[in-house]
């Protein structure tokens, strides 16, 4: 047989393993997710619709025609919600585990104000806010499915034909190239191209056979003007459903008003904001004009960033945030962590919800707060999040340097700690690296631990969130701090996701491209009255001298 011949019967024989094998891995690949709060296992299915299954409870049956192609269908199996996100083993913390966590430098915060959402608030209306969530940015979890689901059967797919070319090609090596020649004249031409109709046709009439149209639905009345309009409810969940729903309804409603009023009275208040802090008769920042700054009024000679810290998962601000990052043309968004409530993988979906409302190709970076956890960091760095970890990273020209939290706020359990090291020793660790790195700007959660950096003047700028109140910016030892606060409002024992219960605050930072050095900052508040401010633009001071340090004192240290 010639070489071509040969060429052509492999391609053949590989396009049939594909195509005989493409079925299997679609509708056997499973994707560990999540949905709202809950864990939970993703899974095509031939039956176009989407069957939600909440075990003893009973299913929802929503109709997928218009959003799954191809008659296709998706099968939610619903599991527990994840409480810590560790296994029961790590979660047995002892109380002098608690203790180092909890102390040396502290919270900075008082034991009620240490679970935002804790103790107080009950189970269930944190449940109903995160599926609220779904309601209210829905494409966050329909991305995370697609791209969950995509590389499990891509992966299967690829496995398989793997597996039985390569059976084949160890079947051609046992029988020689003479045999294997003599078998390939018997099948080639007409014989091969029977065996490719024959397959093609018995992949179709199986390909009919799965994907007869199942019966119709019965309509649930209760859905009838929503998303979820001609879906039907089997089982116990039935009797709950409308309640359950209605509550779900009523908080994503409330919530998406809130905050469409709140971006409405933004954009208002926006052409009327303060556009410069007057600091360029010092030689500070370019003439307003000057360069191309985005809208902030400042030149080319200027980054522009855009901080928030301590979100705590509500989506509501997150649209704040991304609103404010596109109109300011910022460089670049920088996160002082806290984006999550305890970092559990559920509440990956409330750092996938911000990184969608940011403006598409705008760099961002964060540190993990307690509040999140190595999952939260690791779940960024997938989305292509900067995320300090001891490290240095660069953004728009300016060099940030910091490290995550060592401490995990759970529910229940107070902090624990993520590492060797307790707050007292990460803190002394991390003046330690400041002192033999280059960087322009530390960033770090809790401003206790870069105090030690900035007292022993090898930290000359930082930033960090942490205490939800604002504090700076203003000198502390021989450098600079500003904190942040809480830019999703988190007020101590209240659900965060929602309509805000205190003023949430975001912040615009501008820094001088030839110093590295911040300028100014403009602060954003929003009330629970749906009142915008955006402040004057606040200048930061100028670093001291070692031998200018004023005296430490018990708060600061």
């Amino acid at each position: 047989m010639s070489p071509r011949r040969r060429t052509s019967t492999l391609l053949i024989t590989l396009a049939v393993v594909a195509l005989a094998t493409l079925p299997w891995s679609l509708f056997t690949a499973r994707a560990d997710l999540t949905f709202g709060p809950h864990e939970a296992q993703y899974r095509l299915t031939a039956d176009s619709r989407l069957t939600v299954d909440f075990g003893p409870l009973g299913r929802l049956l929503v109709p997928a025609e218009d959003y799954i192609p191809l008659g296709l269908g998706l099968r939610v199996d619903i599991g527990e919600i994840p409480v810590s996100g560790v296994s029961a083993d790590e979660g047995r913390t002892s109380a002098s585990q608690r203790r180092d966590a909890d102390g040396g430098l502290g919270d900075g915060k008082s034991a009620a104000e240490a679970v935002p959402g804790g103790g107080a608030v009950d189970a269930l209306g944190g449940d109903i806010a995160s599926y609220a969530s779904l309601f209210s940015a829905p494409q966050a979890q329909v991305d995370q499915v697609v791209e969950g689901l995509s590389r499990e059967i891509l992966s299967r797919w690829a496995l398989a034909v793997c597996l039985i070319t390569g059976v084949l090609v160890g079947v051609a090596v046992v029988l020689g190239p003479t045999r294997l020649d003599g078998i390939m004249r018997a099948f080639v031409g007409k014989e091969l191209i029977g065996i490719g109709l024959v397959t093609v046709l018995v992949l179709a009439g199986l390909g009919t056979a799965v994907l007869r149209r199942p019966e119709p639905l019965v309509a649930d009345p209760a859905f009838d003007g929503t998303p979820l309009a001609g879906s039907q409810v089997t089982g116990r969940l039935g009797g709950i459903i409308d309640t359950a729903f209605t509550a779900v309804k009523d908080f994503s409603d409330d919530n998406d008003a809130f905050y469409d009023q709140v971006l409405a009275n933004l954009r208002a208040q926006w052409n009327q904001r303060p556009l410069t802090g007057n600091w360029s008769d010092r030689g500070l920042v370019p003439p307003a004009g000057v360069g191309t700054g985005g809208d902030t009024g400042a030149g080319e000679g200027v980054s522009t960033f855009v901080f928030g810290s301590d979100i705590h998962c509500n989506i509501g601000m997150a649209r704040v945030v991304g609103a404010v990052a596109g109109m300011s043309g910022a460089d670049a968004y920088i996160d002082g962590g806290d984006i999550t409530m305890t970092g559990t993988s559920a509440e990956n979906y409330c750092l996938d919800v911000l990184d969608d409302e940011l403006p598409d190709g705008l760099p961002r970076m964060m540190v993990k707060g307690n509040h999140d956890s190595t999952e939260t960091s690791g779940h960024a760095k997938s989305r292509g999040w900067k995320v300090l970890e001891d490290s240095t990273a660069e953004m728009a020209g300016v060099t940030f340097f910091g490290g995550p939290d060592p401490r995990r706020t759970v529910f229940g359990s107070g902090a624990q700690l993520e590492t060797d090291l307790t707050a007292d020793q990460y803190a002394q660790k991390l003046r330690t690296e400041a002192c033999e790195t280059e960087f322009d700007i530390m960033l770090i959660h809790d401003a206790k631990v870069g105090a030690p950096a900035l007292r022993s003047g090898c930290a000359q700028y930082a930033l960090s969130g942490h205490w939800h109140r604002r504090v700076g910016p203003e000198t502390f030892g021989s450098g600079v701090r500003y904190l942040s606060s809480t830019t999703g409002g988190a007020l101590a024992n209240a659900l965060t996701p929602g309509p805000l219960k205190m003023n949430a605050e975001l912040s615009i930072l501008r820094v001088d491209n030839a110093t590295k050095r911040p300028i100014d900052v403009q602060i954003i508040t929003v009330t629970p009255d749906e009142v915008v401010t955006i402040e004057p633009w606040v200048r930061f001071p100028t670093p001291l001298p070692l031998a200018a340090q004023p005296p430490s004192t018990p708060d600061e240290d």
